[in-house]
């Protein structure tokens, strides 16, 4: 077969998967071979997705070969291998392959996955960057034991405290005069400077964003000096052309005055020529103009009406030196307007541009202290290895070959990624090998973390030039497409086997309505051009499908609709007793109910029904509501361990252990007990008990409360368990697994709990912040088969499907939000901004009279795009019903109605102008039927499944057969030392990390991050540090001619553990050095000779001690002289 790049584009509902599957397969069983399927990979873009794809493999593999499947899942697998092997066939004729041959061939290969799993390449792009990022760290410069960062917050927010920590009282500080500046200049926005760090954070993520890579690699070319040169002749331009517009305009003002003309005796009063002057007083903007002052100018219009013959002769003695100075402003306009503008929206963000390259360095320094890589750094680094290496060296690396490359999802690759799999693809086709990618230019809608529809766009068209040209690495890129352009197989995939015929032609004659309104954006029309619409399966029954659109406002009324018939009746939403006027939320929300509750008339269940929003505030809003009416939902907020009340109560109760007197932990603690262990609601002589004891200082009164509700703590042996210990208990304490139907909610807590007690410390205190900052990410998974409304956005519905789609809200705009950046590369004729190429500008109407107009015409072709696409796949969703809830506010009155041409606000403008165009929109009518479903009622059949859930905790008191060393208390115990201890523990656990006296400052930055110390005590541990590394019997074993091992442990015959604090190989010598306490003890030089007659036994002669004693600075030193191991007491 010879070399093959297949692009499918897959419309939605089409089969994707099953195309994928069933390609995999045929790869996998065209050959003997039944180890073949390692040469293949299948890379998708979400493990979900991922897990997906292996268990369609997998599955189809075993239903070949299985005779206890049921009669329906026999035929489908007979059909699918039926379809396998005759595309074998035509494909590998040489063959001679026969139904039976592959389905022996797909016996085997089922049990070669299942015995040799870790060879089953599927798996998400990220995964296998990863695997080249670990195959690579040497020639990346990167530690080869590093961890994958996926916490961009906390990152991002270390980052930005680090950066402001680097701010002096210097003046030749160019960092602390950037940032004083750019805090003055926020203050006089009228802003407030206690944003900064706020404001940082935010404009940082573009350091993770792959979508600005370029911009951001060329900013860190230049340096703070060069930001500096760039912002003061930035500044000089603006005052230049200011300044000269404004004497003009000045001059202006007092020709008038001189000649006592006031603007009552001009043509247009105030709003003509002499506003036309005034105005750029105020403020310069080259982009004003003022058409009455034209035609005073171009038409001779000078006198108002009712002007006086003075006032006439007036104007005649100065409209000459007027003319001459309009058209003076008018030819700096025409001469600088571009320019002008161009500068006036780059300059806002100029501080912040430069200080990116200040918080890189910071991200750079975090990353090497805590050896973490941040997720969105692998295809970054790998770029030039997998462009400029030779694959075959790569597969070398990754200890694999690849024949075949399979990616899923491709219309939401970014450019990065694609670039970094382009070689591999390459290889294999030069190989003579087959290839494919999958997707739909119409479901992009990741466009914000870096995923570009243009991609398979310009594949599908065989167009791939617009795809290296004046791109980075182009050189590179263009040979390898030169060799994939000529393997390249479109195919459309445009059968929809999910939805009713109504809703596919509903959607095939919506979307090319758009495309034909919108003919000025050129790859919106050829996304949505006549090859994308989608087919009916042949020989099916698909019809009955059921469409809806309705509008709301704001002050509509509470009444009900017949939604059969599209009336509004006089029975009130579910809840009102009297005629109300409602917001538009609650309108909405209120017509979400009245659907949900339809549906469920019609015989419908809730997991049949699917609520998308556009953002996830709308789908709060739908979940609270519904769930205030005791609907079962399954939402965002209802999967996320912060609103799980099991969950809350164990961290209230952790928050009580931490800090005794936290009155509100204490009191949330005593509340969810009441209501979740003993199911009561406090009632009003409780809840001012509860406000008692939470108010007491005396803890004992809160412990005391929980034995009078029956619950014995034992707060002194608990408190001082290890964090995934103090949950386990607290969960059996208070009985809580079946709680709430929650216990999910806790599998997944004690999960966190262990892996953050195993990656970073068992401090409760550290736990608690770490929970603060990540509980909005922290949930559990979709639970499977349970009945309850799905509440979810556009964005998480992708690639699923439901009987019944509703999308409320649907009005959100198609244009660019407010704020929204563009970061943009300079045309070259551009020298104002010196060596500033990439710039960050504000999306805004004025670039179109600047050198980035085609830039920001492209901007809102791709924002009308996304928002559109959004769009499309909601409408793909359903199966057999589709609802649409839009805002009917600008839709009252045909005389305020937005036109019907030109680019849509937004959707709901969308919605009316279609229906418009079908000639059904009549203004007041607010509810269309554009195709009726089945009334009959739709029986479901129970299902055979159990489910079994756990009602108890089977854990052990462990402490009472088994006891292992705490290492959670090896750095400082609060509630035993005193504070001179404590630092003392904190110096120690210090100089275990450092190896060199260089590294002071990077292990108390570290020692910082982990909590371990505050700023308040970096300055005195450093001071004390610094003296015991400085010191002079000291300072030679922290430097770097010697070797260094840190509490490096040595095991004896007897299986002991001894474990200096520090060992320096010195030449021949070695040198133990321990750090204690004082006073000296006997036990200290006695331990240090045990450590010493190890090493004496290990072959070193020359061996030294030394105890040094914090407070004192005391130093002990000595020679060990070789006491036998007997004479110590060792044997």
């Amino acid at each position: 077969m010879p070399s093959v790049f297949k692009i499918y584009s897959s419309s939605a509902g089409s089969g994707k998967t099953y195309n994928l599957t069933k390609e995999y397969l045929k790869l996998a069983l065209h050959t003997a071979d039944p180890d073949y399927y390692r040469g293949i990979l299948a890379i998708t873009f979400t493990n979900d997705a991922a897990a997906e794809m292996k268990e369609r493999i997998l599955g189809a593999l075993r239903n070949f070969n299985d005779k206890g499947i049921t009669e329906k899942e026999q035929q489908k697998s007979e059909n699918l291998l039926r379809q396998i092997t005759e595309e074998l066939q035509a494909e590998y004729p040489e063959e001679q392959l026969d139904v039976e041959e592959v389905r022996k061939r797909a016996a085997i290969l089922f049990r070669q996955i299942l015995y040799n799993y870790s060879e089953f390449s599927v798996s998400t792009i990220d995964s296998f960057v990863n695997r080249i990022v670990q195959a690579f760290t040497r020639e990346l410069n990167i530690p080869q034991n590093f961890e994958v960062d996926l916490d961009s917050n906390t990152l991002l927010s270390t980052a930005v405290s680090l950066l402001l920590d680097k701010v002096t009282d210097s003046k030749d500080d160019l960092l602390s005069q950037t940032l004083e500046q750019y805090a003055l200049e926020k203050a006089r926005e009228g802003k407030s400077w206690t944003l900064l760090p706020d404001d940082l954070m935010d404009f940082a993520r573009n350091l993770l964003n792959e979508q600005v890579y370029e911009a951001i690699t060329d900013l860190q070319q230049l340096s703070l000096e060069d930001f500096k040169q760039v912002r003061e002749q930035l500044y000089l331009v603006q005052q230049q052309v200011a300044e000269t517009v404004q004497e003009a305009a000045q001059q202006a003002l007092q020709l008038f005055e001189q000649a006592d003309v006031s603007p009552a005796d001009l043509y247009q009063s105030t709003r003509g020529i002499w506003s036309y002057f005034n105005t750029w007083l105020k403020s310069v903007d080259l982009n004003y103009g003022n058409n009455y002052a034209r035609q005073t100018i171009e038409d001779d219009k000078w006198y108002a009406g009712k002007a006086s013959a003075y006032a006439k002769a007036q104007i005649e003695s100065i409209k000459q030196p007027l003319t001459d100075l309009y058209y003076h402003i008018e030819s700096i306009k025409e001469q600088y307007a571009a320019t002008f503008t161009l500068v006036q929206q780059v300059v806002p963000h100029l501080y912040k541009v430069s200080l990116l390259n200040e918080l890189e360095k910071c991200l750079q320094e975090i990353k090497l202290d805590k050896n973490t890589v941040h997720i969105s750094e692998f295809n970054k680094r790998i770029i030039d290895i997998v462009l400029k290496e030779p694959v075959p060296f790569i597969y070398e690396r990754l200890g694999e070959k690849y024949k075949h490359i399979l990616i899923d999802e491709f219309q939401d690759t970014s450019v990065l990624q694609w670039n970094n799999l382009l070689p591999l693809v390459d290889n294999a086709l030069a190989s003579g090998h087959f290839s494919m990618v999958v997707g739909d230019a119409k479901q992009a809608i990741y466009r914000w973390r870096g995923g570009e529809m243009e991609q398979i766009l310009h594949l599908y068209k065989n167009s791939t030039r617009q795809l290296y040209e004046n791109r980075r690495h182009g050189p590179l890129i263009r040979e390898r497409y030169e060799s994939v352009d000529q393997a390249l197989q479109p195919q459309n995939l445009s059968v929809n086997y999910r939805s009713r015929s109504e809703i596919i032609d509903f959607n095939n004659e919506l979307f090319t309505f758009i495309s034909q309104e919108h003919p000025e954006f050129g790859m919106f029309t050829s996304i949505y051009d006549k090859d994308f619409a989608q087919q009916v399966p042949t020989g099916s029954d698909k019809s009955s499908g059921h469409i809806q659109i309705l509008f709301t406002h704001d002050d509509d009324l509470n009444y009900k609709y017949d939604l059969n018939r599209c009336e509004r009746t006089e029975e009130f939403y579910a809840g009102y007793q009297h005629k109300e006027l409602l917001t538009y939320d609650e309108s909405t929300l209120n017509m979400v109910l009245q659907l949900v509750q339809q549906a469920l008339a019609e015989g419908y269940t809730l997991k049949d029904i699917a609520i998308l929003c556009r953002t996830n505030q709308k789908s709060k809003l739908i979940a609270k509501f519904l769930k205030e009416r005791k609907y079962d939902i399954i939402s965002q907020d209802s999967l996320s361990l912060q609103f799980a009340e099991v969950i809350n109560l164990i961290i209230a109760m952790f928050r009580v252990f931490n800090r005794p007197n936290d009155s509100l932990a204490k009191s949330e603690a005593l509340y969810l007990v009441c209501k979740v262990s003993l199911g009561v609601i406090p009632d009003v002589e409780m809840t001012k008990t509860i406000a008692d004891i939470a108010n007491d200082k005396e803890n004992q009164s809160f412990f005391g409360q929980l034995r009078v509700f029956g619950f014995e703590v034992q707060e002194r042996e608990t408190g001082n368990l290890s964090i995934y210990e103090l949950t386990e208990k607290l969960i059996r304490i208070f009985d809580l697994l079946g709680k709430n139907n929650e216990s999910e909610y806790l599998f997944r807590f004690l999960d966190l709990v262990l892996e953050y007690s195993l990656k970073h410390s068992n401090n409760l205190n550290n736990f608690l912040a770490y929970w603060d900052v990540q509980k909005e990410k922290l949930s559990i998974n979709t639970p499977k088969d349970r009945d309850a409304v799905t509440i979810t956005s556009i964005h998480k519905s992708k690639g699923l499907a439901y009987p019944i789609v509703i999308i409320p809200f649907a009005d959100w705009s198609t244009e660019p939000k407010r704020g929204s950046l563009m970061w943009s590369a300079l045309p070259e004729e551009v020298s104002v901004t010196g060596k500033l190429r990439s710039v960050a500008v504000n999306i805004s109407s004025k670039l179109e009279n600047t050198t980035l107009a085609k830039q920001y015409s492209t901007e809102i072709e791709k924002t009308f795009i996304e928002n559109l696409n959004m769009l499309y796949v909601a409408l793909t969703r359903p199966i057999d019903r589709l609802y649409l809830i839009g805002n009917a506010k600008d839709l009252l009155e045909e005389r305020k109605a937005p036109k019907l041409d030109g680019q849509a606000k937004n959707v709901s403008h969308i919605l009316y102008r279609y229906l418009a165009h079908k000639e059904l929109w009549t203004f007041g009518q607010h509810c269309y039927q554009l195709a009726q479903g089945r009334p009959q009622s739709i029986n479901h059949r129970p299902t055979d499944e159990k489910a079994y859930f756990l009602d108890h905790l089977t854990s052990a008191d462990w402490e009472q057969r088994l006891k292992i060393k705490q290492h959670a208390n090896n750095v400082f115990d609060f509630e035993t030392q005193t504070v001179q201890r404590q630092q003392n523990r904190k110096l120690h656990y210090a100089l275990a990390r450092i190896a060199f006296a260089p590294e002071l400052d990077k292990v108390l930055r570290q020692m910082g991050y982990e909590g371990i110390i505050s700023e308040r005590e970096k300055p005195d541990l450093k001071q004390k540090l610094t003296q015991v590394l400085h010191h002079p019997k000291l300072s030679r074993y922290f430097t770097n001619k010697v070797v260094v091992e840190h509490e490096k442990e040595v095991l004896d015959a007897r299986a002991y553990l001894y474990k200096p604090d520090r060992i320096v190989f010195d030449g021949e010598a070695v040198v133990l050095l321990e750090f204690k306490t004082p006073p000296p003890e006997r036990e200290h030089k006695y331990k240090l000779d045990h450590y010493a007659v190890r090493f004496r036994q290990l072959g070193y002669q020359n061996v030294k001690c030394i105890l040094f004693y914090f407070e004192t600075e005391q130093v002990l030193e000595w020679q060990y002289g070789g006491k036998k191991a007997e004479q110590l007491g060792m044997f």
